[in-house]
């Protein structure tokens, strides 16, 4: 007893001596903090911080602060990550607030991938095709590609053309950049759907500003860009195998991409090819006869780098082949006023199904020739030169006697030769940017049509310069950017009686424009953007004076018409978090000479039938509305996506409303994904999706044939399966489309006068990825 008292006497010092530092070291710390943008300081949200022996990850508040308890000794080691941002590993040696400042993860892309124009301009209104529903999608036309995205509609001729609506404005007004350069082949009407080959993008961009600036004279409501796969993520032999089954049409199509790298250093190349057949298509109730359509596309592609400079050099070749609703052409005046009221084709003129495609039907045939060069002058400033050869040929056919049915009604070629250069220079939070484009056409009237042609033949010669400079501050981004431009437009033909006619008519124009980006944080932006641009009128709506077949009217062209001058102001508010997202657009646009087509309630009657006469007119217009679109994750397996628009069109000179304006829509869909167990069941997706568009009552009596039709919703669903096969991707998905058959009528369809719209499709697509 004595003797353990002694020991624990003695040891009692040492523990009392030592208690003071186990007690230090025991301690709990409180680190505090704050993450912000290094670039603009701009706090940053959402980062997740990591510190050894704790593996629960501290996330960063909407002021991009952040709080922990720990009882580590200092130094601690914190490592804060985020995508988008470089790793940052910083020491925490007292219990100070820490300042952590993140830098973007900037991935230098080859110079070709730029093209000139920037998709991911800070201050640009832009909203990007999911890569899902591209892949998804790839077998449609660019039109219906992109009514996904919010304020994006169809305008339609039937059942086989369409053409994108952005916020009211189609045709001429939207520009269409393939890698680039604009597509020129829209002289010849709205009804003519874009010659594109969505099989070999990459990526779809819409920018709903006006993008005059950027895209020359003619994006006067926004523009759409296509771009393919970038260079710099070709680095073995690889591609896609595509067959898609569809039944409404008995349609087939397949698809072939590849792409690769040779045994030259720095030489890479692709090549994309596909076909399309389909028969009549089919509404609930009967056959759309001569409504046939064949298209195959080619696209082929080289590029080569060398230390800083590009080239690349490619060829793309579209070619469709489709039929016009015979029912459209009617015999005599009266009957045409019967089959208005009637609504749908007579059953004399049902025919049942058929791949055969007869007059009225157009074909169509358009290649690209395009060479790109870019060269790195130093860290920077790049230089970047491009060229493009379009050749587009269009044929129609009408009915005729005589055995002429197999000749052209129009026959034309238009020819262009584009060249775009530009010089960037840019900082750390400015860039500077300005270019040259110069552009000539020829569109000739080819002989031996027995045919008053449409529209005369003419030369065109454009050349624009503009400047654009772009600076950031704190969480503010700013644009500024002026353009101007000059077109001389020279055409001449004769008409009916062989009289000339034609002219020489110039047109010039300054463009500008100021954009405003506020970063409220890094899950939030606010955008605004005010443009000025302009478009010349086409030779449709200068000269056109004859029956336009594949719209089944007569239209009359003003060769009094002024250039359209618009002045465009849209905000955006987007957020998003994580998987959730929601994007707010709202925009007023008003146009000077506005420029649109309407019935005269007059006749013309020839061999093909009676024809209604459309106008070509111009008066100043407001064009007003909201986008919305957004998803929200219900759960881990769980989404549900929407969008809206509302557009509100003025004639402000006549006091009515614009024509062709799509009305009030709300699209939305549920979607459960999962993850399966086996390869064969590597990824599971269900959806079912509802789209309702109202009856357009926004609408004047004296600009319509017949009254707009009824509201009407379709539902549609899917199913996905993807199955993994060693280390390559077996994609297959069943798509029903109008599940329950229903017939309606789409106010934007220019054939609603004369049928209704297509029944329910079932579609059948496997992709194969290698």
């Amino acid at each position: 007893m004595t003797k353990q008292f002694s020991v624990i006497s003695i040891l009692a010092p040492v523990f009392i001596s030592l208690w003071p530092s186990y007690s230090l070291f025991a301690q709990k710390k409180q680190i505090s903090g704050k993450i912000i943008a290094l670039e603009n300081t701009s706090p940053i949200h959402g980062a997740n911080l990591h510190y050894e022996g704790h593996k629960k990850a501290i996330t960063s508040n909407f002021s991009g602060e952040f709080q922990f308890i720990t009882e580590q000794n200092f130094p601690i080691k914190l490592v804060t990550s985020l995508v988008g941002y470089e790793n940052d590993t910083t020491y925490v040696k007292n219990d100070r607030p820490v300042l952590i400042r993140l830098k973007k993860d900037v991935k230098r892309l080859a110079e070709t991938q730029v093209y000139g124009y920037q998709v991911a301009a800070k201050t640009q209104i832009a909203q990007q095709v999911n890569a899902t529903a591209l892949t998804e999608n790839r077998n449609r036309s660019l039109a219906e590609v992109l009514k996904n995205i919010s304020g994006v509609h169809l305008l339609q001729t039937g059942s086989t053309i369409n053409k994108p609506i952005i916020n009211g404005l189609y045709g001429n007004r939207l520009a269409i950049l393939n890698d680039g350069m604009k597509l020129e082949s829209q002289q010849w009407g709205n009804d003519h759907a874009p010659e594109i080959d969505v099989y070999a993008a990459n990526a779809i961009t819409v920018v709903k500003g006006a993008e005059s600036l950027r895209y020359g004279g003619e994006a006067l409501g926004g523009a759409i860009l296509l771009s393919t796969k970038p260079w710099n993520k070709i680095d073995s032999l690889s591609g896609q195998v595509s067959l898609n089954g569809f039944t409404n049409g008995r349609g087939m199509q397949s698809a072939l991409n590849l792409e690769g790298i040779t045994p030259i250093a720095g030489l890479k190349w692709s090549f994309n090819g596909n076909y399309s057949k389909s028969g009549n298509r089919k509404t609930p109730d009967y056959y759309l006869n001569n409504t046939g359509q064949r298209i195959y596309n080619l696209n082929a592609a080289v590029n080569y780098q060398y230390k800083d400079a590009n080239f690349e050099a490619s060829y793309k070749q579209y070619h469709n082949e489709a039929g016009i609703l015979s029912s459209t052409h009617i015999g005599d005046i009266t009957s045409f006023q019967e089959r208005l009221a009637y609504g749908r084709p007579y059953p004399s003129e049902l025919f049942g199904f058929s791949y055969h495609i007869d007059a009225p039907r157009q074909e169509v045939k358009h290649e690209v020739f395009q060479f790109a060069y870019s060269q790195r002058l130093s860290d920077a400033k790049t230089l970047s030169i491009k060229y493009a050869y379009q050749n587009n040929h269009r044929q129609e056919y009408d009915k005729r006697r005589a055995g002429r049915s197999a000749i052209p009604s129009m026959d034309m070629v238009l020819r262009t030769h584009a060249l775009d250069a530009s010089y960037t220079i840019e900082g750390l939070n400015q860039k500077f940017i300005t270019g040259l484009q110069g552009q000539t056409q020829v569109n000739n009237n080819i002989a031996g049509t027995f045919n008053t042609p449409l529209i005369p033949n003419y030369n065109a010669f454009n050349i624009g310069a503009y400047g654009i400079y772009q600076w950031q501050k704190d969480r503010f981004a700013y644009e500024l950017g002026a353009r101007y431009d000059f077109k001389n437009f020279d055409a001449a033909g004769y008409d009916f009686y062989g009289k000339a006619y034609g002219g020489d008519n110039q047109f010039h124009n300054l463009s500008t424009n100021l954009g405003l980006s506020y970063t409220l944080d890094n899950h939030m932006t606010l955008k605004s953007n005010l443009g000025l641009a302009w478009r010349a009128p086409s030779a449709q709506e200068l000269y056109s004076q004859n029956v336009h077949q594949s719209t089944a009217r007569y239209e009359r062209g003003d060769a009094a018409l002024k250039a359209e001058k618009g002045l465009k102001w849209i905000t955006s508010l987007n957020i998003h978090e994580q998987k959730n997202f929601l994007n707010i657009d709202i925009y007023a646009n008003y146009i000077n000479n506005y420029i649109y087509v309407k019935p005269t309630e007059e006749y013309v009657q020839n061999l093909s039938g009676t024809f209604p006469i459309w106008q070509y007119s111009q008066n100043n217009a407001l064009l007003a509305g909201i986008d919305v679109q957004g998803k929200y994750a219900i759960s881990e397996h769980l989404d549900y996506s929407a969008n809206t628009s509302f557009i509100y069109a003025r004639n402000l000179d006549e006091k009515n409303y614009l024509p062709l304006i799509p009305p009030l829509s709300y699209t939305h869909e549920i979607a459960f994904t999962t993850r399966g167990k086996t390869n064969w069941m590597h990824d599971v997706k269900f959806a079912l999706g509802q789209e309702i568009y109202a009856k357009q009552f926004l609408t004047t009596t004296s600009m319509e044939m017949a009254p707009a039709p009824s509201a009407y919703q379709l539902i549609n669903g899917s199913i996905s399966l993807g199955s993994l096969i060693s280390n390559n991707k077996l994609q297959t998905r069943l798509l029903v489309e109008n599940i329950f058959n229903s017939t309606y009528k789409s106010y934007t369809d220019l054939f609603r006068y004369y049928s209704h719209g297509v029944g329910r499709n079932i579609q059948l697509t496997i992709n194969y990825t290698f």
